[in-house]
């Protein structure tokens, strides 16, 4: 199994009420691309930025794109305390 067809599958269980994103994975600069075409979807994922940016996979950031609209980064925050 790819590590793209492992981030596709996890975030797929993760946030299913995403429905269909395009996702690609830059291992070099440790980042997931999740393409959308949809605004309302993009509203959704960025809903769950919170969630996104606290999950500890390996991946220092999250970039959400839509054709006609600025990117979107959601950068990693470190899970130091366990409590939230």
């Amino acid at each position: 199994m790819t590590c793209l067809q492992l981030l596709s599958e996890f975030i797929a269980f993760k946030f299913p009420w995403w429905g269909v994103c395009h996702i690609s994975f830059k291992h070099e600069i440790r980042t997931v691309y999740i393409y959308n075409e949809n605004p309302s979807k993009r509203a959704i994922i960025l809903r769950d930025a919170r969630e996104v940016a606290r999950l500890d996979i390996g991946v220092d950031q999250f970039v959400i794109m839509q054709p006609g609209y600025s990117e979107i980064m959601i950068p990693m925050i470190a899970n130091k305390d366990f409590k939230n």
